[in-house]
């Protein structure tokens, strides 16, 4: 029963045409325009590079951890800072022949995609990740002394200096 995330391809192409879009004519009237055409984008902010002033805002800041945000420096010193409905979801797969009846959650579409899980790849392997509050002694130990070998190797002996500061 694995968990895989999905990122939803009309989802993701609609918003970079839209920031493509947006983009050349940064002006408040663009963005309330391209905000209309897409429910998916919550919040638009413009600030001045230089001076962090507020260029222009639309949308309501959200302080939930659901949005994705995005921030991008542009030419002529201003800044966009986005936060978009998240096109990526992740499933339960029970069988092979779940993953056939995929939608997204925000626009109903079966057209996903399988992307790379950071869920999955911190706990798929054990010994690739620091030993957590609850996990036993020994692997504590174990992973202390493989991180003092990493040093060990790492440092630099005074014999392999004194070749190139004795003359």
């Amino acid at each position: 029963m694995p968990l895989f995330e999905y990122e939803c391809d009309k989802c993701y192409n609609k918003y970079n045409s839209d920031i493509d879009a947006l983009v050349p004519k940064l002006n408040k009237t663009n963005a309330a325009r391209v905000m209309k055409e897409n429910p998916g984008f919550l919040y638009i902010e413009v600030t001045d590079a230089e001076t962090g002033k507020e260029v222009f805002a639309l949308g309501e800041k959200s302080n939930s951890r659901g949005p994705r945000r995005f921030r991008f420096k542009l030419e002529k010193n201003k800044v966009l800072y986005m936060e978009l409905k998240n096109f990526r979801f992740s499933h339960l797969i029970y069988d092979s022949g779940d993953e056939k009846d995929l939608k997204c959650p925000l626009c109903g579409d079966k057209d996903v995609t399988r992307v790379f899980s950071t869920f999955r790849a911190i706990f798929d392997d054990k010994s690739k990740r620091a030993p957590g509050p609850k996990d036993e002694l020994r692997w504590h130990m174990e992973y202390k002394q493989q991180k003092d070998e990493e040093m060990k190797n790492d440092w630099v002996g005074q014999e392999h200096l004194n070749q190139y500061f004795n003359r």
